[in-house]
């Protein structure tokens, strides 16, 4: 995802030239750490929920366009 915000964060965070004051490289790191783990969880919610389904656990987030199952694939 070239367009992804934490891809955007951390390339912003490996610039040498930025118009703010490297002070804030601490807040944007863990901005980026913070949402990673926040998509982790919301994935992890999403596979318990297909999981307890009827159903195949990948079709109903297919149905769902969830993409939770995004690393077994």
């Amino acid at each position: 995802m070239a367009d992804d915000i934490v891809t955007r964060l951390r390339k912003e965070i490996s610039k040498r030239d930025r118009p703010y004051p490297v002070e804030l490289l601490p807040e944007l790191r863990e901005a980026a750490d913070e949402i990673e783990r926040l998509r982790a969880e919301r994935d992890e919610a999403r596979r318990l929920i297909c999981d307890l389904s009827w159903e195949d656990s990948k079709e109903v987030a297919r149905q769902l366009d969830w993409d939770c199952f995004k690393e077994e694939q």
